[in-house]
C-alpha cells in the first residue's frame, strides 16, 4: 500500500473517531459531573502528550518568554473550550455539537480579519455569511423546529467553535517557533492546570466508587481514542500529504457525528438541522476557495506547522 493512502486511511480513522466522540461524551456526561468528566479525560491525555513528545522530539522545554502566550492561548484553547463542550454535550444534543463545532473555520477566517493577521477577500466573507447562515437553521431546527436540542446548549456550542478559533488564532506566532505536537501538548499540560481547580467542587462531589463501567469506558475512549490515538494519526499523516488535503477529511467529522448520534443514541435529526449541516459546510468550502487571504505579516515556518491546529478537540 502506497504511502499517501496509508496516510489518508490515517486521517480518516481520525476523523472517524473523533465523530464518534461527540455520542461518547453525551453518554459520559449523562453519567459523571460535566466538570469532572473533562478534567480526568484531560489529565490521563496530557501525561501520554508529554511521553510522546519526549519520545518524538527529544525534549520537552519551551522558551520563558513565550510561557504567556501559550498560558492564555491554552485558557482560550482548552479551559474555556472544555468548559462549553461538556455542557453543551449535556443540555443539547451530540448531532448539534457536532454540527455547530463545524463553524469553527468559518469563526477563525472572521477573528483572523478582525485580529488584523489577515485581509479576507468577497469570497471568504461570503463563506462566514453563510456559515453563520447554516448554524442559525442548525440551532432554529434543533431547539425550535422539531429537534431535540436546546437554545441554551446550542449556544454553548458555538461557544465552543469560538473559543477554538480564538485559539486558532492565538497560537500562529507559537506554531512559527516549536512543532504542532509540541504546542498541542503543552495546550493539554496548561489546559488542565486550569481546569483542576475550577473542577475541584466537581470531583469532590463526584463518588467515583458509584461511576457506572460505561462512564470509565467513555472516559478512557476519550482520552485514548480522540485525544491519543486521533492526534498522533492526525498530526503524522499531515507531515506526509499536507494541510490542503487534511482538511478536505475534516468536513466528514460533522456529518459522521450526526450518523453516531443517530445510530447509537437515537437521536431525531429534524430535516432543518441536516440543511444546516450542508449550509455550513458550503460555507467552509467557499470560505476556503478562491484567492487565498492574504496575509498581513510574512509567516514563518511550514505551513503543515502554521495551520495543524485546525481541529478541535472534542
Amino acid at each position: 500500500m502506497r504511502r499517501e493512502t496509508t496516510s489518508e486511511l490515517a486521517l480518516l480513522l481520525a476523523v472517524l473517531l473523533w465523530g464518534l466522540n461527540f455520542s461518547v461524551v453525551k453518554v459520559g456526561v449523562g453519567q459523571v459531573q460535566p466538570l469532572a468528566y473533562s478534567v480526568l479525560r484531560f489529565s490521563g491525555g496530557a501525561l501520554a502528550m508529554l511521553a510522546f513528545l519526549r519520545w518524538r522530539e527529544g525534549s520537552l522545554g519551551i522558551r520563558r518568554a513565550d510561557l504567556p502566550l501559550f498560558v492564555l492561548t491554552a485558557f482560550f484553547g482548552i479551559t474555556l473550550n472544555q468548559l462549553c463542550f461538556v455542557y453543551a454535550e449535556a443540555t443539547t444534543t451530540a448531532a448539534n455539537v457536532a454540527l455547530l463545532l463545524a463553524t469553527a473555520p468559518i469563526l477563525t477566517a472572521f477573528l483572523v480579519a478582525l485580529s488584523g493577521q489577515e485581509r479576507l477577500g468577497r469570497r471568504q466573507w461570503a463563506g462566514v455569511a453563510v456559515g453563520m447562515a447554516g448554524a442559525a437553521l442548525v440551532i432554529e431546527g434543533g431547539s425550535g423546529g422539531g429537534g431535540t436540542g436546546s437554545l441554551l446548549g446550542d449556544l454553548l456550542a458555538m461557544g465552543t467553535a469560538a473559543t477554538w478559533s480564538a485559539y486558532s488564532v492565538l497560537v500562529r506566532p507559537l506554531l512559527q517557533r516549536y512543532s504542532a505536537v509540541r504546542v498541542s501538548t503543552y495546550m493539554m499540560v496548561i489546559g488542565v492546570l486550569f481546569l483542576a481547580p475550577i473542577s475541584l467542587p466537581s470531583l469532590l462531589g463526584q463518588d467515583v466508587t458509584r461511576i457506572p463501567a460505561t462512564a470509565w469506558t467513555a472516559i478512557a475512549y476519550s482520552t485514548v481514542g480522540a485525544v491519543i490515538v486521533t492526534n498522533i494519526l492526525y498530526f503524522t499523516a499531515i507531515r506526509r500529504v499536507g494541510t490542503a488535503r487534511a482538511n478536505l477529511f475534516l468536513y466528514l467529522e460533522a456529518f459522521s457525528g450526526v450518523l453516531f448520534a443517530a445510530l447509537l443514541l437515537g437521536e431525531a435529526i429534524a430535516a432543518a438541522q441536516l440543511l444546516g449541516g450542508l449550509v455550513v459546510t458550503a460555507g467552509v468550502i467557499v470560505g476556503r476557495g478562491g484567492r487565498r487571504p492574504e496575509p498581513a505579516a510574512a509567516p514563518v515556518g511550514p505551513a503543515e506547522e502554521l495551520e495543524a491546529p485546525t481541529e478541535p478537540l472534542v
